[in-house]
């Protein structure tokens, strides 16, 4: 699970992007034996997961990652590969929560969306 979370941390800090991360999580899976993935792949698994972030300070927050990374993501770390500064003032643990359940009743289309006192605006959805 270290490389997973290497990888989580680079992402987070900018040195490569979320659809390079997603790449390298995939290629991880393929070389792992089967049980230790233990990520079903169905045609929601396939779908992409996306995460907008709109900060008042003008921070702009594009996450996309197969259904199938992020609950793996969210097992290993209990969170989402996005940098916490741009969701001040989000509940982030109920956040997580809610899209955790969401995955895993396989919702498609809006699931999550915020608008924080301070202006800033998040959006996390599931669609082809």
């Amino acid at each position: 699970m270290d490389e997973t979370l290497r990888i989580l941390k680079m992402i987070e800090e900018g040195t490569i992007t979320a659809e390079q991360g997603a790449e390298l999580l995939s290629a991880m899976n393929a070389d792992m034996p089967l049980q230790q993935t233990q990520i079903i792949k169905s045609g929601y698994d396939k779908k992409m997961f996306r995460v907008i972030v709109d900060s008042t300070s003008g921070d702009k927050v594009r996450v996309q990652f197969p259904v199938g990374a992020v609950k793996k993501i969210l097992k290993v770390t209990g969170k989402l590969p996005i940098p916490e500064k741009d969701l001040q003032g989000v509940d982030l643990s109920s956040m997580m929560d809610a899209i955790s359940e969401c995955l895993d009743d396989e919702i498609e289309g809006d699931f999550v969306n915020v608008e924080a006192a301070d202006g800033t605006t998040v959006r996390v959805f599931v669609d082809k």
